[in-house]
């Protein structure tokens, strides 16, 4: 009789090791340079502490059952990591729409999911002695002027489009900032996921001298992308941890940032 009752739990306990070892260890890269308040720390090790994202993914892995290793790399290897199978995730934008090796979230017509995305919002910071309105149309004031950006980043056309001279010299965001305090520059864009995650570090540290425009370049989204492999190997657990996003984990990523950023 005992047998009876066993037996059932361990067909249980077999069917959820199965489960785990079947997503095991999923290997995410991200950037290797100082990006707060997402990526903290520069070199192959994870800082102590991590950033906003490294704490939302191995949330969004253990949303799965799934563990998380991290791969810092350059950013211009995070989408060929993907590709070439040596990183199972990376953070992308609509440009790895369509490229080949690279899974995006699909929503019922087939396009992007963007309920299961976060939001990205690439604005501008200038000299406060410079006299620009905050108001002002960003992409009509950077006309002429010598731009500052990330290494890799994906809106660089849009500037150049617009009569910027691009600058991506400097490799973090906080040295990034510097430039332009020191006038290397004469503006910084950057990608965020909240307009202003930035707001208080550049306050803190700037006393006023640095202000961000109020509007955006662009608005857009960031996704947690898979690579092809590990999601033909890994269909559920992929689409799982894509619907946590969609549900609790974009609230958690909130309180995430706030963490990061209000302190």
């Amino acid at each position: 009789m005992k047998w009876n009752l066993l037996i059932p739990t361990i067909i249980l306990w077999l069917s959820a090791s199965q489960t785990l070892a079947a997503c095991g260890t999923i290997r995410f890269a991200y950037p290797d340079q100082h990006r707060p308040p997402y990526w903290l720390g520069n070199g192959a090790a994870v800082a102590n502490p991590p950033g906003a994202n490294v704490e939302w993914v191995r949330e969004f892995a253990a949303s799965a059952q799934c563990e998380v290793q991290f791969v810092r790399l350059p950013v211009l290897r995070l989408r060929s990591a993907l590709v070439g199978g040596t990183a199972d995730f990376t953070t992308v934008d609509i440009t790895a729409d369509g490229q080949p090796g690279i899974v995006l979230p699909r929503d019922a017509q087939g396009k992007p999911d963007t309920r299961r995305a976060s939001t990205l919002n690439v604005v501008v910071f200038v000299r406060a002695k410079d006299g620009y309105a905050r108001s002002s149309e960003p992409l009509q004031i950077l006309r002429g002027q010598r731009v500052g950006i990330m290494h890799g980043s994906t809106y660089a056309n849009t500037l150049q489009q617009a009569g910027a001279v691009l600058d991506p010299g400097a490799p973090t965001v906080p040295n990034n900032f510097e430039k332009l305090h020191l006038g290397r520059i004469d503006a910084f864009v950057v990608a965020l996921v909240s307009e202003a995650d930035m707001d208080k570090f550049v306050a803190t540290r700037f006393k006023g001298e640095i202000v961000r425009l109020d509007k955006p370049i662009l608005k857009s989204h960031i996704w947690l992308a898979s690579s092809q492999h590990f999601y033909e190997g890994h269909r559920s657990d992929v689409e799982a941890m894509w619907n946590w996003l969609g549900g609790d984990g974009n609230k958690r990523y909130n309180m995430l940032l706030r963490k990061y950023t209000e302190n």
